[in-house]
């Protein structure tokens, strides 16, 4: 039975995540506290206490709209969550678990595919699903399994001079959000979101080991870039952009997978994970010519959410909800 629900200390959020083989970058503080800073979200991350000592935390952040009057929950800002822990429930333990989960009114959660725990929770009500690569093959059989296209595309790049570096400066940071700028042009009205400078101003400050941006650059100039998260043994690739201008002319996208991809497997790294793609096709494709295992993501709203979450996609464009929503990224 449950003891006690509190609010969890900075200490024993990352201690217990820290611990945790499944958990990844979008169950970590320093994930929230990014997102609190950039879009005023507000972590709210609970210990929950059984009675025979067993501990399970839940990240779990809020965001307030219309001054406060709706509270709206996730599991993980923009990435997947769920709960964390290091003890083997039993069955009645993780019936309390999720009886928590139904009772919060507005949530919204991608759950975490690697967590067996939050995976076994019976109301789901959407699916999705991300595309990973097994790195513990080596690269060279990942690659050679690449497809055609694909394979030919990363070759011909690299003969042709693009070159793949970290970002290091600021300077190398406003390269690539200018070039995501121009992604955002090319992209029009099927971008489904529009992001700021100020949240890759952040994540730059922070100087986290666990965040590279990765540049691909021709003749000198940056023309492609890919943001990856690092966490355990799992790499996140969450954002990319690529000039308008070389988008069709060079195969900058394909280098840049080609080395994130054989520096994660040089690392040790066990798991490179395309992330869902919102259900845009190309995307999709573009992710499949790597040769990818499709994994399902169990999507959890509850009822007022779904709701909401309706009425969000019709009125994405509307310049009202985007005053509302201004910065959050959804």
């Amino acid at each position: 039975m449950i003891k006690s629900i509190r609010k969890a200390t900075d200490e024993e959020w990352d201690s217990i995540v820290d611990t945790a083989g499944s958990a990844i970058y979008f169950q970590t503080r320093e994930w929230f506290d990014i997102w609190a800073d950039y879009a005023g979200f507000e972590s709210d991350a609970r210990l929950i206490c059984f009675d025979d000592g067993k501990k399970v935390l839940l990240p779990l952040t809020h965001v307030n709209l219309l001054k406060g009057l709706i509270k709206v929950n996730f599991l993980a800002p923009k990435g997947m969550g769920g709960f964390v822990t290091n003890d083997e429930l039993i069955a009645d333990e993780k019936r309390e678990l999720f009886d928590i989960l139904r009772k919060i009114k507005i949530l919204y959660c991608a759950v975490n595919p690697y967590d067996t725990l939050t995976n076994e929770f019976g109301g789901f009500n959407g699916e999705d699903f991300t595309q990973v690569l097994d790195l513990a093959q080596g690269f060279e059989p990942i690659f050679k399994n690449w497809s055609k296209g694909h394979y030919s595309a990363a070759k011909k790049g690299m003969r042709e001079g693009i070159n793949v570096e970290l970002a290091v400066t600021e300077s190398d940071w406003k390269s690539y959000f200018a070039i995501y700028q121009d992604t955002l042009a090319r992209w029009g009205n099927k971008a489904t979101n529009t992001l700021k400078w100020h949240l890759f101003e952040i994540m730059y400050a922070r100087n986290s080991r666990k965040i590279k941006l990765w540049l691909a650059k021709y003749q000198g100039q940056v023309i492609s870039g890919a943001l990856c998260f690092y966490y355990n043994k799992h790499v996140a690739y969450w954002h990319s952009a690529t000039s308008q201008r070389f988008f069709k002319k060079l195969n900058a996208s394909h280098v840049l997978q080609y080395r994130i991809i054989k520096d994660a497997c040089e690392n040790g790294f066990l798991l490179y994970d395309f992330l869902p793609s919102g259900g845009i096709e190309g995307v999709i494709d573009f992710k499949n010519g790597f040769s990818p295992q499709r994994i399902p993501v169990h999507v959890y709203m509850s009822p007022f959410m779904k709701t909401a979450d309706a009425m969000r996609k019709r009125l994405r464009t509307n310049a009202i909800y985007k005053s509302l929503m201004k910065n959050t990224g959804f």
